[in-house]
């Protein structure tokens, strides 16, 4: 058994005095060890838990991103209404407290409907709208994402009695499904995601919180009604940690966390090592930093990253890429461990289990720091939950020794 000679572990929902954490402004959220959603103070470490559960997932690194859906939490003064009432603080949010509304059909016929401001959006955007939703009446819930006339748009139904998505749908032109899911946020809550191209400049977001059948959004007056909260419309492929807002539009500010100076140099050697990161990325959408070793610039590059659905060990010395090596492949919301090791003309790179590839032709860069879970410019936008680094001498032959951590433990490899 091999101790690695720095390590860190994340689910235990502390930060090692080695790293140095930023995030500016008050803005951000995560789901608290009781499973409910709390916002954290600025430069404060987010270690998020499954709301289900309640095992910690891990650091939480995001890139910036902003709530262009004001009200987020939808009250009865700011959210417009069709064939509805809302009543403010009817039962438990996610927050864990009574600040959930309550939507009630108060017209029988078409659709019971509740519609946030329009957001402002850049030109021909791809958004990403969400929201929390809990089963009133009807198992089913309809969410519209359309231009500002609601003549262009998309539909999508989603079942909020068994979190399975329904039927989707688009109507006039320009506008189309890119993606779309549920989440479990536990106590009957689900979060619904939504993801569409656009054209224009502004976006509204739709809410029909109960519905009887997937593809219809027709209520019953006195009888129907849902359950609606924490509506969120970003830009971007995917939905990240939910930001509240109020009259404003509001922006969440990068996960910063880094280890430099002498607390990188006090275990890193120079010219050969390896390192294992265990993740759980929200998207496989671009370029998906687990850990990066470097100089500050992008000459000198060592790094464990996700390439979207290509998990990599990717080298970079006087500017000139060495090793790009794809070790399998991996999916969103999905756990994944990878292991690379580096030394001059012997590389390679580990996906869970599975067959090491190599790579035979590669120079080591000089690096001086690490970034965890971004390049300076990318985003995990997801969970780091552990991360071990071993020196040269540690792996006996890197490129031919591969560890594999079980229950929080490195142990002896297989040979290649």
């Amino acid at each position: 058994m091999t101790t690695p000679a720095f390590s860190l572990d994340f689910t235990t929902a502390s930060l090692d005095a080695s790293v140095t954490f930023s995030r500016t402004g008050a803005t951000a959220t995560r789901v608290n060890s009781s499973g409910y959603i709390e916002t954290v103070a600025a430069d404060t470490p987010r270690f998020d838990y499954n709301p289900v559960t309640k095992v910690c997932k891990g650091l939480l690194v995001e890139g910036m991103r902003s709530n262009a859906q004001r009200y987020s939490t939808i009250t009865n003064a700011n959210w417009g209404v069709l064939r509805a009432d809302i009543v403010d603080n009817q039962t438990t949010s996610p927050l864990g407290t009574t600040t959930a509304p309550k939507v009630n059909c108060n017209t029988t016929g078409g659709g019971m409907n509740v519609s946030g401001l329009q957001c402002t959006i850049s030109s021909g955007a791809t958004i990403t709208a969400s929201v929390y939703l809990k089963k009133g009446y009807d198992n089913f819930a309809l969410l519209i994402v359309a231009d500002a006339t609601t003549s262009n748009g998309v539909r999508q139904w989603v079942n909020i009695n068994t979190g399975v998505l329904g039927s989707s749908s688009t109507f006039g032109s320009g506008w189309a499904k890119v993606d779309a899911s549920v989440v479990d946020a536990a106590n009957g809550w689900y979060r619904v995601t939504f993801t569409v191209s656009t054209t224009g400049t502004t976006a509204g977001f739709l809410i029909f919180p109960s519905c009887p059948a997937d593809g219809d959004a027709s209520c019953t007056a006195g009888v129907t009604f849902g359950y609606p909260w924490g509506a969120q419309v970003e830009e971007g492929a995917f939905a990240t940690s939910y930001i509240p807002t109020g009259a404003s539009a509001v922006t969440r500010n990068a996960d910063v966390a880094t280890i430099t100076g002498s607390n990188f140099s006090n275990f890193w050697q120079a010219g050969e090592g390896g390192t294992q990161v265990q993740a759980i990325p929200s998207t496989v959408s671009g370029i998906r930093p687990l850990i990066q070793f470097d100089d500050g610039t992008a000459n000198e590059i060592i790094a464990l990253r996700g390439n979207t659905t290509n998990p990599e060990l990717y080298i970079v010395d006087g500017g000139a890429p060495q090793a790009q090596i794809d070790a399998g492949t991996i999916a969103a919301n999905t756990a994944y461990n990878l292991f690379g090791v580096w030394k001059t003309n012997d590389c390679a790179a580990k996906l869970n289990n599975g067959t090491p590839v190599t790579d035979v032709t590669a120079t080591i860069p000089t690096v001086t720091q690490a970034r965890i879970g971004s390049d300076g410019t990318n985003y995990l936008s997801g969970h780091i939950a552990t991360i071990d680094y071993y020196t040269g001498n540690q792996l006996a032959g890197v490129g031919r020794y591969m560890y594999t951590r079980r229950k929080n433990k490195v142990v002896q490899p297989s040979i290649f």
